[in-house]
């Protein structure tokens, strides 16, 4: 395998049809990969991946999984082919299960549009082989900032490791697309950048403290994949912020880098 070093990111999905709509969002995930090396493979864990224990991508096919409804028609008709590489799969789970994880091999899955939608935009071709990994029920910032941690050293074999979620996600507050952002939504963004440049995952030990937390995530599913990608990322960096914009007013767009 190459030796290329490949970074640690996190990636807003927001809703589905960030597939199809041209805003600052997707315009940014096009143009993700021109800066950028190509990863020899890439390791995703999604936030509409939710399962009792650890679970990775069997080798194969992965099936473009659309879990949603009610969305535009063209949307049901993209197909993402990716695949997952055997022996990448089996380097992930060796690794996985030298640091203590139990891990399970799930072939029915696939890709949920957590995954695919931002993959389908940021490397369209899908050439580059993917390995999903699931978020056990249960998780906390501290174990999922474990787990990016345990997989960081394949970032040296060339292994995109990317957390896919939402910094706020409150759907039952959404705007029209276009409207700014609620001063609780983007008050809560720089408390989330503030702690991240701390360094330190114990910042987020107690979530329900945060400002308008359960505001903007009902459910924390959307922001756990975040600390998934903290953990990955380089002891020493700061996690540099990519992009930043706002989609139906609640859903922040955030991109980040923590290995920059």
């Amino acid at each position: 395998m190459q030796e290329i070093k490949t970074p640690s990111v996190f990636f807003a999905h927001g809703a589905p049809t960030l597939a199809l709509e041209d805003t600052a969002a997707s315009r940014f995930l096009k143009s993700f990969a021109d800066d950028m090396p190509t990863p020899e493979a890439i390791i995703i864990l999604s936030a509409h991946w939710e399962t009792q224990g650890l679970k990775l991508s069997a080798p194969g096919r992965l099936r473009t999984y659309r879990d949603f409804q009610g969305f535009p028609k063209p949307l049901y008709g993209i197909d993402y082919p990716a695949f997952a590489d055997e022996d990448q799969v089996d380097e992930v789970a060796r690794l996985l299960e030298n640091q203590g994880h139990d891990v399970v091999l799930d072939s029915e899955w696939g890709l949920d549009h957590g995954a695919w939608v931002p993959l389908s935009l940021a490397y369209p071709e899908a050439v580059i082989p993917v390995i999903a990994l699931s978020l056990p029920f249960g998780s906390t910032p501290a174990t999922l900032f474990k787990l990016g941690r345990d997989l960081a050293p394949l970032k040296t074999k060339g292994y995109l490791i990317v957390g896919s979620g939402s910094t706020t996600h409150n759907l039952r507050h959404i705007a029209p697309q276009g409207s700014p952002a609620p001063d609780w939504v983007s008050g809560f963004d720089r408390w989330l950048d503030q702690g991240l440049e701390t360094g330190s995952i114990e910042y987020f030990e107690d979530l329900e403290a945060a400002p308008d937390f359960r505001r903007n995530h009902p459910t924390e599913e959307h922001l756990l994949p975040l600390f998934f990608a903290f953990g990955a990322g380089e002891p020493n960096a700061r996690p540099k912020l990519l992009h930043r914009s706002y989609e139906y007013g609640s859903i922040s767009m955030s991109y980040m880098n923590f290995d920059a």
